[in-house]
């Protein structure tokens, strides 16, 4: 029988301790493609703030926007494999996401699935980086819809899912204003829980190793 509930996953600082190295790829591999400069690295600052969202934003009336992003990602993608001998600590996961995603899929309650605002082939790295394989999961990204608020959604309607059955787990204030607005229970995970706290949020672990209580705190909202 088909598992009855979802869990869906971001990627950044939810699955893959993301610093600043990817924000200075992502800014260089713009500039690389464009010759435009990104005002900051600071997503909160961006009114949509994805990958897509923020590239789209930059070329607003641009008539190859397709082809440009096609090789911006292509481009941010190399520079991130170049970043990561020399920030190793920016592409490991989250402690204890590995056990954790691998003890779900095993005990068969629950179904997962990844909903992420970086492009799909960044998506890949980066879950690759942390021993996931991004074609084992229904997912949604970026390159889908640039606006968070329809990548979620997008994933667990591929998942086969009702929004009604699903928890997300993810790190940051977007992620919050997202599943808000959707009626989505969320559970804050990684650097930002204070940030995300203070916003409100009840339910925020720092990482995933103490499993018991996050499978204590999902039977809570489903």
């Amino acid at each position: 029988m088909k598992p009855k509930k979802l869990l869906v996953f971001d990627i950044d600082g939810t699955i893959i301790d993301t610093q600043n190295a990817e924000g200075e790829c992502y800014a260089q591999a713009i500039l690389d493609v464009t010759g435009i400069s990104l005002a900051s690295v600071d997503w909160s600052l961006y009114s949509e703030p994805t990958s897509s969202g923020i590239l789209r934003g930059l070329l607003t009336g641009h008539a190859n926007i397709e082809a440009i992003e096609q090789a911006v990602k292509a481009v941010f993608v190399e520079r991130l494999r170049q970043a990561q001998p020399h920030y190793p600590d920016d592409f490991l996961p989250i402690p204890g996401v590995e056990a954790f995603i691998t003890q779900l899929k095993e005990q068969g309650e629950f179904d997962v699935a990844i909903a992420t605002g970086g492009f799909d082939t960044e998506a890949a790295f980066k879950l690759q980086c942390c021993g996931f394989h991004l074609p084992d999961f229904p997912h949604a990204t970026s390159s889908d819809t640039p606006a968070r608020r329809d990548i979620i959604p997008l994933a667990i309607a591929r998942a086969g899912y009702s929004l009604e059955a699903v928890v997300y787990f993810g790190d940051a204030p977007w992620d919050l204003t997202a599943t808000q607005a959707l009626g989505i229970p969320m559970i804050g995970i990684g650097r930002r829980i204070e940030q995300l706290s203070a916003q409100g949020l009840v339910h925020t672990f720092r990482d995933y190793r103490q499993p018991e209580f996050l499978l204590e705190t999902i039977a809570g909202f489903l």
